[in-house]
């Protein structure tokens, strides 16, 4: 029987959420900006996935620093790496499906998992807010054959009917017969979807404790669809919140990147 807790915290329940997307035997990119990605892997890797191999933004592969940064970009994710690879490496290893899960993040995902990191508002000259843009996301998103997209802040502002400029491609419905991309699983500070790729919609999976089926809807700009049972995303287990607090964040970075839903 498995042994959950009973008093975990909602950085705990996130962190664990993320690790259980992760498979043994997987190869996992994230990419910038990404910590709670980052840790997650690190969690998976401790815990139900010790033969994933985890490639990080600056090419290191299964680092093993002595403190967690606080950025995927920090130099000490060198420090005791099993190997290195250059930058246009990981897109020729993805693009031969040699890597296969990658966390991808989007400021705005509509209802077929379109990523919007670029611009908020219509006209693309002169928008209301220039986001950063995708970088390797475009790309990546059809090279991978699982994407995991992390909301943390679940409104309809950032889960919207369709995006105003599409970055990084979803599940198109012209595209029928192509590849096409798009998350497989969206987790937000409120629940977990999943998307169906032989219906192309995107259906709740769980939802998060404290959250409610009300406020979902309420708080999702898209329809989705919602199973006959409805299941609540699992707890983190007694091992998995340990691991969290004495070897992958100690220090409760994870905290300051992390908050409640009010």
């Amino acid at each position: 029987m498995t042994d959950f807790s009973t008093d975990f915290t909602y950085d705990e329940l996130i962190l664990t959420t993320l690790a259980r997307q992760l498979q043994d035997g997987d190869r996992v990119f994230t990419g910038v900006a990404s910590p709670i990605q980052m840790m997650a892997v690190f969690l998976a890797k401790a815990t139900h996935a010790p033969n994933l191999l985890y490639f990080t933004i600056l090419g290191t592969i299964n680092p093993h620093p002595e403190k967690l940064p606080f950025s995927t970009g920090n130099p000490h994710l060198f420090d005791n790496c099993e190997n290195a690879i250059t930058f246009p490496e990981i897109f020729d290893l993805a693009n031969t499906g040699r890597m296969n899960v990658a966390f991808l993040g989007g400021t705005q995902i509509d209802q077929y998992g379109n990523l919007n990191m670029s611009i908020i508002g219509k006209d693309y000259n002169r928008p209301k807010v220039r986001l950063p843009g995708g970088a390797g996301g475009p790309i990546m998103i059809r090279s991978f054959q699982r994407i995991i997209a992390w909301r943390p802040n679940h409104s309809v502002k950032n889960l919207v009917v369709q995006v105003p400029f599409v970055t990084s491609p979803g599940w198109i419905p012209e595209a029928k017969g192509t590849r096409n991309g798009g998350p497989d699983t969206i987790i937000t500070n409120l629940c977990v979807f999943k998307f169906n790729r032989q219906e192309e919609s995107i259906q709740l999976a769980s939802i998060h404790p404290g959250s409610s089926i009300e406020l979902i809807k309420d708080q999702t700009g898209f329809p989705f669809k919602i199973p006959r049972k409805i299941t609540t995303t699992a707890s983190p287990t007694t091992r998995e919140k340990e691991v969290i607090t004495k070897l992958v964040d100690p220090e409760g970075i994870r905290k300051l990147l992390l908050q409640p839903p009010q």
